[in-house]
């Protein structure tokens, strides 16, 4: 590719794309060293707001950007592609099914992460996930297609059954999908002539409550703020067997269904498993406080491919946008620490607060200290996208996105 040594980053959503600009300032005048930043699109994804597509309240334009709105091209080479393999042992990572060979110096994997379906039966047959955009687009599709058929059918119970939309999950993702599809059935309904009771959205969690993880007061507010919006919400459950169109509890109740979206975990990216790299048993490697695979120094890890510990609680961090940013902060300074012979930093996650939207105007969450609800959360949780465009790329990158459209 070029006489210089490259440091190659493995994806573009949160923690990658971070590390390629912070690292590209670094080394912008170091002339040994190239970045090169592969990624299967040539858009960086919002995946915070992914669940607004799927739903229909936004468009694709709305949640994601080009690529070559935020890098420089003069500082990062970007290689449209999928990764196949990370041979560890020559440094080199293959893409495209071989076609691409990039050797490294230094390696950052920021793949993001899969649907883990724990081997229930049918699950992953039946089921959709929000993980891309293209999955979101199809299930927007398909939610549709449901309303536009039962709109065709007699109204009884075979309607009824046929707007029956099932979440399997009833953490982040899950919560702010079934929020915002029934924020949006209310708007859409009268379209198809479907009346307010005869559609009907169920989530399923677990857990003994929703949000696990999150104060109880706010669990238990999420869960009053979704019963409102007409969503019937089932916790202490887990999913024992799905067929194509029951979905089976383990306290042995069954739920008919018409589209089921699963939202009830993820496992590392299955490159890590197929390149023989040792992973925990959900297939994500293991970082020092450096953000390093433990195995491997070479490597740098961020995101959901990373198992990182918190320093102050000994716990793994939860995989979210904000840790992946952080992360990657850390791993972009660490490389240049490297290369240029300083003294590496160590990786001390910051929480500055978890915000979720449940529908337009309805919210929930915590900032440092303080709880929130209702509008306020929701109108902060609106907030955080404009505030992520401008570290990406300023002003002008926000009303290009927002004022514009």
């Amino acid at each position: 590719m070029s006489g210089r040594q490259n440091v190659v980053i493995l994806g573009a959503g949160y923690g990658g794309l971070r590390v390629a600009q912070r690292l590209s300032n670094h080394l912008h005048k170091n002339g040994d060293y190239q970045l090169v930043l592969v990624n299967k699109h040539n858009y960086h994804m919002f995946m915070t707001q992914l669940h607004e597509h799927a739903a229909g309240t936004s468009e694709a334009e709305e949640i994601m950007v080009s690529l070559d709105e935020v890098l420089d091209e003069k500082k990062v080479k970007f290689i449209k592609g999928w990764v196949d393999n990370i041979d560890s042992k020559n440094k080199v990572v293959l893409v495209n099914y071989g076609e691409i060979k990039i050797p490294y110096q230094y390696l950052v994997v920021a793949l993001g992460s899969e649907p883990e379906y724990y081997n229930i039966e049918g699950l992953q047959k039946h089921s959709m996930c929000l993980r891309s955009l293209y999955s979101a687009r199809e299930i927007r599709r398909q939610v549709e297609k449901t309303l536009e058929e039962a709109s065709g059918m007699p109204p009884g119970k075979e309607r009824q059954l046929r707007l029956t939309f099932v979440v399997g999950g009833g953490g982040l993702t899950g919560v702010e999908f079934a929020g915002e599809l029934a924020y949006q059935l209310r708007k859409i309904r009268d379209q198809y002539g479907v009346k307010e009771d005869e559609h009907k959205i169920v989530v399923i969690e677990g857990a003994d409550e929703l949000l696990s993880g999150m104060s109880e007061d706010l669990s238990t507010y999420a869960e009053k703020a979704l019963k409102e919006m007409g969503v019937r919400v089932i916790t202490g459950e887990f999913v024992k067997q799905v067929t194509s169109d029951t979905i089976y509890l383990t306290s042995d109740k069954e739920i008919k269904y018409a589209l089921f979206i699963w939202a009830g975990g993820v496992r590392g990216n299955k490159v890590l498993v197929k390149s023989e790299l040792k992973t925990d048993k959900r297939g994500r490697l293991i970082v020092n406080e450096y953000m390093q695979y433990k195995e491997n120094s070479s490597i740098y890890v961020v995101g959901d491919s990373a198992v990182a510990k918190d320093p102050q609680t000994g716990k793994p961090v939860v995989p979210t946008a904000q840790a992946a940013l952080q992360q990657g902060e850390t791993a972009a300074y660490n490389i240049f620490a490297e290369i240029t012979g300083r003294q590496k930093r160590r990786y001390s996650p910051i929480t500055i607060g978890t915000l979720v939207s449940i529908g337009r105007g309805q919210g929930l969450g915590k900032v440092k200290t303080f709880k929130l609800k209702g509008i306020t959360a929701s109108w902060l949780k609106e907030i955080v996208p404009m505030k992520y465009l401008y570290s990406l790329g300023g002003f002008k990158m926000v009303t290009d996105n927002y004022m514009n459209k």
